[in-house]
């Protein structure tokens, strides 16, 4: 039976927002959700999808590509914080290929890393039933958030610019600063020990793909 990637996620801290703010964040949700359909749809088992107010899930046909989505969704909810609980293994469809006609061992998996990332205020968990596997990569998305969790707007900015640009010198342009200002941005923040972080989590992800038969 083939194994999927299922994401569960929701809005960190929805409750303390009051209802007109709440209403707003719900709106800026779904287009982020629509985006993602759009920008994923080859890799997409079943379209992301808001099953309430503040919580929506997925399937992907892979685990290879969860961090590049995770880290999507990162940006354009901005600054919108997401908890993210994703579950890996097989999954049972009751109708039409939609998540909440869906079932099985990776939507389980997903709902308990959910659950665990709540109650850890974590804000990605993943559950793949390998256990060796699960512990290096939740360990590095523990020390990325923990990082991400000191920056400043600018910073965040500058590291999806560095991301996107790939110089200092092209950064610095668009943001009408100096290379030096954009250097001492990435490199005080830590983002360069993210960066790396995340592509050994990319590469985990690629080579290293979790045994869940145990």
């Amino acid at each position: 039976m083939q194994d999927y990637t299922v994401i569960i996620a929701d809005i960190k801290d929805s409750r303390r927002l009051k209802d007109k703010e709440r209403y707003e964040w719900q709106l800026f949700l779904k287009s982020a959700v629509v985006q993602i359909n759009e920008t994923f749809t080859g890799i997409i088992e079943a379209p992301f999808t808001i099953t309430k107010g503040d919580e929506f899930q997925g399937v992907l046909q892979n685990l290879s590509t969860v961090n590049n989505i995770l880290l999507q969704f990162e940006r354009l909810v901005y600054p919108l914080t997401l908890r993210f609980g994703v579950g890996y293994g097989p999954i049972q469809k009751m109708g039409s290929n939609i998540p909440i006609e869906m079932d099985g061992p990776a939507f389980h998996r997903a709902n308990a890393a959910l659950t665990y990332a709540k109650k850890k205020k974590l804000t990605i968990r993943m559950d793949t039933k390998d256990r060796e596997f699960d512990q290096w990569v939740n360990t590095l998305y523990r020390l990325v958030f923990s990082i991400k969790s000191r920056w400043s707007k600018t910073t965040f900015k500058r590291y999806w610019m560095y991301k996107e640009l790939g110089t200092y010198k092209r950064v610095a342009a668009k943001e009408n600063v100096s290379p030096q200002a954009v250097w001492d941005s990435i490199h005080h923040s830590g983002a360069i020990d993210v960066l790396d972080a995340e592509q050994a989590l990319n590469d985990i992800l690629i080579l290293n793909l979790p045994d869940t038969s145990n």
